[in-house]
Formats: structure tokens, C-alpha cells, sequence
């Protein structure tokens, strides 16, 4: 697993955030707090999916779609992510690490935005492309 740090923008239905995420590329799906996509307005797709964060919790989580994220300068329109109560010991470890507790940017993202994280610099890289067999 790799980490790095980005800046990134969300805007929902009803509104958006930016700010500094974790990027973590151990998690498929950005993960959105449930409270703040109340407040940005998401849609959501149905399919509940389940979870785990990096400090063991099991999280039930919403799929739903958001207007687009951006990460660094490049936009994803209609970005698919999962939205669920982030657990308390998960927003204390964000906030340890200087980025926003309420969101965890994933590999779906990244992928789309040819985006990949530097494990040696923690650095956002241009992506080499997914690998396909």
C-alpha cells in the first residue's frame, strides 16, 4: 500500500468541499463521511458495500455517485464513492496526518485521473496504466 497526500475539490448536488485528502491506494472507493455528503448532496446508487478501514473497522458503506472530484488539475465527472460514519479512531488518524478527516481518496479515483502514488516519495505520479491480463 502506498500513501500521499492531494489536493482535491467534491462537489455534489447540493454543494461542495475542497481541501487536502490522504490518498491511500489499499482503498478501491473514495470514502465520503456520511454527515458531509448530507451536506454536499449525493445520489445514491442502491448497493451497500462493506469496508475496511486501515485501522482494522469493518465500515457499511453506501455507494453513491457525486458531481465530480478533482485531484490535483484533473476532474472526474461523476465520481463513484462510498459513503459511510467514519469511524472516530479512523478521523483521529487523518487529522494526525494533516488532511481532512472526512474523506479518503482511493484507487477508482486515482485510475481514472491517471494518477498513481510514488511509494518511495509519497507523491502523486502520472499512472503507467492498469494492468490488464
Amino acid at each position: 500500500m502506498g500513501f500521499a497526500k492531494a489536493h482535491f475539490r467534491i462537489k455534489g448536488m447540493e454543494g461542495s468541499l475542497e481541501g487536502l485528502a490522504l490518498v491511500d491506494t489499499g482503498a478501491w472507493y473514495t470514502v465520503i463521511d456520511e454527515e458531509v455528503a448530507g451536506r454536499i448532496g449525493v445520489e445514491y446508487t442502491g448497493l451497500e458495500v462493506m469496508l475496511t478501514s486501515f485501522t482494522g473497522h469493518r465500515i457499511p458503506c453506501r455507494e453513491a455517485i457525486v458531481k465530480f472530484i478533482t485531484i490535483e488539475e484533473r476532474t472526474a465527472p461523476s465520481e463513484l464513492v462510498a459513503i459511510c460514519t467514519i469511524p472516530h479512531q479512523v478521523k483521529k488518524v487523518l487529522r494526525k496526518h494533516e488532511v481532512e478527516d472526512y474523506i479518503v481518496i482511493g484507487v477508482h479515483t486515482l485510475e481514472r485521473l491517471r494518477y498513481a502514488v510514488d511509494i518511495a516519495t509519497h507523491r502523486l505520479v502520472e499512472s503507467p496504466g492498469v494492468l490488464m491480463i
